[in-house]
């Protein structure tokens, strides 16, 4: 399984903040609906979800509370998520997500 690094351009909110603490950080993110890739962690974090209605290719999401989404595909939602950030240069690592389980390295 290929490693890719991320670099994400953050929200400025406690959980993006705690996320962003524990960066670089590798994650095996699996893949769900052909649109997004998603991680649980062991233990919660702070939340302030919204319904965000559009989600664009290259968010990075938090969803309850211990649930790390990157979308890699446009998509419309009823769901809440909290904010976490957006990929820089998303264009450049779509083509390399595909489908099934990844390896991604978040880093600033």
């Amino acid at each position: 399984m290929e490693e890719l690094n991320v670099s994400i351009r953050f929200e400025t909110n406690p959980t993006a903040e705690a996320l962003q603490a524990r960066l670089p950080l590798t994650l095996s993110m699996q893949d769900l609906h052909q649109n997004e890739k998603y991680f649980y962690f062991n233990e919660p974090f702070q939340t302030n979800p919204e319904r965000v209605g559009s989600i664009r290719a290259g968010d990075v999401m938090l969803y309850g509370d211990d649930c790390l989404v990157l979308f890699y595909k446009d998509v419309e939602t009823s769901y809440a998520y909290t904010r976490i950030g957006r990929v820089e240069d998303f264009a450049t690592l779509a083509p390399l997500l595909g489908s099934g389980t990844i390896e991604l390295t978040f880093q600033n």
